[in-house]
């Protein structure tokens, strides 16, 4: 992508859907919603694109969740990632008029797919008050009171840290309980009984993509609960596929330390026993050197930065 500026507003412009995604905080609003928070990882990107000498922006958690935004593009640069403009402009008789259950401003496009229910919503008012949207099959959304039985079983998280980021996890009351900020390992018997944060395991999957699996036990099963409990699992090549010469250790029989801690050493089998990441396979360690007591926690820097600390702000 292409860094530009364009009305004072940083964006990149991405080539395959001749759009422009804002990488700033800024007063612009969401032709959808008409909110105007930008956090990727929270609401997806934020994405313009101009047609016929006007401009059209969304968040684009709020284009895949309206409930009468239909995907009718192919995955070419017509429209924004598979919709196309004309059912997105035609999408705003169906919800302009109606007021957010949560916030009661106008303009909320998901409406709870309880039958009888008739709540509506923004995305990111149901983000924030334990709503549900689902990214997987039909795409359907639950308000806080309608969310699916099993995904709002009790947690104990007392003296717990997220599995990803290794920091306290909310203690969980009946006054603040959202059953959505906590993501727990579903995957079988072997899987350990994870908890992780709800955006850790949103970067994990933006990082990861088409390889998205447990944290815990690597099993592929955990794609479709995580996708069940409101994660987005972009389909596109992990970031350390797309990361240059991801993989150029994998040829080098030799610790990529600096300092090597053994490279003297008489040691033969700490100087034979070389690690390579649990994710891409990369910056081969001794296990001495990377700090790790078990061979599985090893992650490589690229890794380690890309898919829980530097993804878009």
């Amino acid at each position: 992508m292409n860094q530009s500026t364009f009305f004072n507003v940083s964006y990149c412009t991405d080539p395959l859907f001749k759009l422009n995604v804002l990488k700033k905080t800024t007063s612009t609003k969401c032709d959808i919603c008409l909110m105007d928070d930008n956090n990727p990882v929270r609401y997806g990107e934020f994405v313009e694109k101009t047609y016929a000498k006007h401009v059209l922006r969304v968040h684009y958690f709020c284009m895949l969740t309206g409930t009468y935004i239909q995907q009718n593009a192919s995955s070419g640069g017509t429209g924004i990632a598979g919709f196309l403009l004309r059912d997105i402009l035609k999408s705003y008789a169906e919800y302009r008029s109606k007021s957010c259950y949560y916030c009661r401003h106008p303009s909320a496009p998901i409406e709870c797919a309880q039958p009888t229910c008739g709540r509506r919503f923004h995305y990111i008012c149901g983000y924030n008050n334990s709503c549900l949207s689902q990214f997987f099959g039909q795409y359907l959304s639950y308000c806080h009171q309608h969310v699916p039985a099993e995904l709002c079983k009790p947690v104990n998280t007392k003296e717990r840290d997220c599995d990803i980021c290794y920091k306290n996890l909310p203690e969980v009351t009946d006054q603040n309980f959202n059953p959505l900020a906590i993501i727990r390992t579903h995957c079988s018997s072997e899987c350990p009984a994870g908890l992780m944060h709800r955006e850790c395991v949103q970067k994990f999957a933006y990082s990861s993509g088409y390889n998205f699996k447990c944290p815990l036990c690597w099993n592929n099963k955990f794609k479709t609960h995580a996708a069940e409990s409101g994660i987005f699992i972009p389909e596109r090549e992990s970031a350390w596929e797309r990361e240059p010469n991801a993989f150029k250790d994998l040829h080098k029989r030799k610790c990529t330390a600096v300092p090597c801690k053994v490279e003297n050493a008489q040691q033969s089998n700490q100087v034979s026993e070389l690690l390579g990441c649990q994710i891409c396979g990369g910056q081969l360690m001794h296990k001495l050197c990377s700090g790790v007591t078990d061979e599985n926690d090893y992650l490589c820097n690229v890794c380690m930065d890309d898919s829980f600390a530097n993804l878009v702000q």
